[in-house]
């Protein structure tokens, strides 16, 4: 054998490899690229699947947040407003406006709105809160049965302790409120 025949030999047969070679190589590369278009539309898929999830759990945690929040408010407003009947009442009685048998009755409706907002509390307010109201109430109680002076200072301080907890325990403001008046 000749070295131009071994030479052409060679030649060819590292052309062939040379060739098949780019021909291994770029259906390699178009083949992976496809695995990993597919591996990535799947990745894709399953990542907004869960986003979609996790943005479903944030809405209901969301509006169950809400719903609370505004249940606190319906029940603290439902307080102001029996507080402020009962002293609306204690006023009219101490001024002579209300007669004792009117002011039996307010009673009456009192204590059953009191009983009534207390398990309201008991299911949605903080302890300071309940205690608050706690002091309050006793007190409103110790006019009705008179152990104890009808004095508005004394239950305006106790009122505004209880609308400072509540302020506090619904994030209105942390800072509490005074009364800056002459009475």
């Amino acid at each position: 054998m000749e070295w131009e025949t071994v030479f052409k030999f060679v030649t060819a047969f590292v052309t062939s490899i040379g060739a098949g070679g780019a021909i291994i190589f770029a259906l390699s590369s178009w083949l992976g690229k496809l695995w990993a278009n597919r591996i990535l539309s799947s990745e894709k898929h399953k990542l907004e699947s869960e986003l979609e999830r996790t943005k479903r759990e944030l809405d209901i945690i969301k509006e169950t947040t809400l719903r609370f929040q505004n249940d606190k408010i319906l029940i603290y407003r439902t307080i102001v407003d029996v507080v402020a009947r009962i002293l609306s009442a204690f006023d009219a009685y101490q001024t002579g406006r209300l007669q004792p048998q009117d002011a039996g009755s307010r009673f009456d409706e009192f204590n059953e709105q009191r009983l009534r907002v207390y398990g309201y509390l008991a299911m949605l307010a903080p302890q300071s809160v309940m205690d608050a109201q706690d002091q309050l109430m006793d007190h409103l109680i110790k006019i009705a049965n008179g152990s104890v002076d009808y004095e508005w200072k004394k239950v305006r301080e106790l009122a505004i302790n209880l609308l400072n907890e509540i302020r506090k325990d619904i994030g209105i403001d942390k800072s509490p409120i005074s009364y800056r008046g002459e009475l």
